[in-house]
């Protein structure tokens, strides 16, 4: 009786044992799902996305926009919308100060020099980057070798302090390329989104932020690509982004609606 009833404490004791066992290895691989390798330079990055905040989001009467930039001498916002080739102005509510057409096709990104004084475009369906004064008078354009579908091709664009132009590939494969002078100077393959939507450099952190429709996300990057920060967006469809000040103001293609969210 005695040693039935040890025999009965043992196989409790090792029950036991192997439910605390199950239990490490289950938190062990929650732990390894929540991080993954960039395989580009093989450093394990933060995956997990917070939310960022809202804060208000208003109606445009922008037609598709895609691309959003700051300019600092008018302080004023603008888009473009792959619809129809214009340019438009607006303000922090999202209200149409003026607009312009350009001779360039499929419009999907905009930014403007550190002095305003130009603007690149970035034309999807010919694959170049396109040079205007900010009324719309065109200076020149160069191409991006990017062997991907037309439909897939060139998506957002932004400038640094050195006057570097970074231009984003949306997907197959997702691509960040560096320029000085209409000259390729660097590039690496993204991989943490499923696809590339716009870019924002960011000279108070010396930073990329870059928005992706299909993940629903914002990820801040470095200048060479990797991935620092991960946010997720209440969205699909967030084709622009720019920072002004601390606020993140993203412009959706789907609703043309402009949304304001405090830059974390």
């Amino acid at each position: 009786m005695l040693s039935l009833f040890s025999k009965n404490i043992q196989l409790l004791f090792l029950k036991r044992i192997k439910m605390k066992m199950l239990v490490s290895i289950y938190l062990f691989s929650m732990f390894l799902l929540g991080c993954q390798k960039d395989p580009s330079d093989g450093n394990v990055v933060n995956t997990d996305s917070t939310a960022l905040k809202l804060l208000y989001e208003y109606s445009t009467d922008i037609p598709e926009p895609s691309g959003l930039a700051y300019n600092s001498k008018t302080n004023t916002l603008f888009a473009v919308s792959d619809a129809n080739s214009t340019v438009y102005e607006i303000d922090f509510s999202g209200g149409i100060k003026q607009s312009f057409t350009i001779n360039s096709k499929d419009l999907e990104g905009i930014v403007f020099s550190a002095n305003c004084d130009t603007m690149y475009v970035v034309d999807e369906l010919n694959k170049v980057v396109a040079t205007y004064l900010p009324g719309g008078i065109k200076l020149s354009s160069f191409p991006v070798n990017v062997a991907t579908d037309p439909k897939n091709s060139l998506e957002g664009i932004t400038v640094d302090n050195n006057n570097h132009l970074f231009v984003l590939n949306e997907k197959s494969p997702s691509i960040l390329l560096e320029f000085v002078n209409q000259k390729e100077i660097y590039r690496r393959e993204l991989t943490y989104t499923s696809d590339c939507s716009d870019i924002f450099y960011d000279k108070a952190l010396d930073c990329l932020w870059m928005i992706s429709d299909e993940s629903q996300k914002v990820v801040k990057l470095s200048k060479s690509g990797q991935s620092l920060a991960q946010y997720s967006l209440p969205f699909e469809k967030g084709e622009g982004i720019t920072i002004v000040n601390d606020k993140i103001y993203i412009i959706n293609d789907g609703n043309s609606k402009l949304y304001v969210f405090q830059k974390p």
